[in-house]
């Protein structure tokens, strides 16, 4: 390796450690197939420290009882036990697996968060806890055209084992070609992929609701395709992408200007 050269990453975002270590078998297997260090990431979420900062703020129950009132404090102390319990999973995993691992704690939002820390040849996994029984395919997002070689290994991979049917969303019009890549890159699936046309972005999602994906790899730009939180929330399971390091620049950018702006006074006695 060359001075300057660095291992590609796998790195794994979630908002709390329960989507975290639910995602991190999926993360490992990644990272330990691609010969890449595994990366672990804890993001405070503002939207919800904002939410804890009201006055009325309270913790509701998951059948909708009020728990307790909250405050910005307890929430951080909430994400402070969450990074601790995300960093030893992370670490105790990696170990098992020989996969070298790294942990942060970042505060913003999930998806800026991910894209401020990547580069090229990195993977993102955006955390999401599904029971692995309740899944029943593992779903590629494609525009039409062929996806690259990486990313259909991974999506048959995932689906190999456990055995489970490849989904395969893309615009209408493009089954050669995707037939063609599948062939010739994702021979390991035991079930035919399943071609799906989707006209728009409301019927991607729409097909995301009604299936019970593992995995969600996005193969399809990201201006294709919609948000990264409209995905996690139709699909309710990990969401994965390559790194966009146009996307990395934008998030950084964004990131010194929330600081210059937050510091005003800083700049002034400079």
């Amino acid at each position: 390796m060359r001075p300057g050269d660095r291992r590609a990453r796998v790195i794994l975002g979630a908002t709390c450690s329960v989507d975290a270590i639910g995602t991190l078998q999926i993360a490992v297997q990644i990272a330990r197939r691609r010969g890449a260090d595994l990366y672990g990431l804890l993001v405070t979420d503002e939207a919800i420290l904002a939410a804890a900062s009201g006055p009325r703020a309270r913790a509701v129950g998951f059948f909708g009882g009020q728990i307790a009132p909250i405050t910005a404090e307890r929430m951080l102390d909430a994400f402070r036990a969450d990074a601790r319990r995300f960093e030893q999973g992370l670490l105790r995993a990696a170990q098992a697996a020989s996969v070298h691992a790294a942990f942060r704690q970042a505060q913003g939002r999930l998806a800026t968060a991910l894209d401020e820390g990547a580069g090229a040849g990195d993977l993102l996994v955006y955390g999401f806890a599904r029971p692995e029984r309740g899944a029943d395919c593992v779903v590629l997002l494609s525009d039409g055209t062929a996806p690259a070689a990486d990313l259909l290994e991974l999506a048959a991979q995932l689906a190999a084992y456990p055995d489970r049917p490849l989904v395969v969303l893309a615009p209408p019009g493009g089954d050669a070609a995707l037939k063609a890549a599948l062939a010739a890159h994702a021979p390991a699936v035991s079930h035919a992929p399943v071609l799906v046309p989707v006209a728009d972005m409301s019927a991607l999602l729409a097909q995301l609701e009604r299936r019970r994906p593992a995995a969600v790899i996005a193969a399809a730009p990201r201006a294709a395709l919609p948000p990264v939180g409209r995905l996690l929330d139709a699909a309710r399971c990990p969401v994965i992408f390559p790194a966009d390091p146009s996307a990395a620049i934008s998030a950084q950018n964004t990131a010194q200007n929330t600081a210059q702006n937050a510091a005003p006074s800083d700049r002034a006695g400079s």
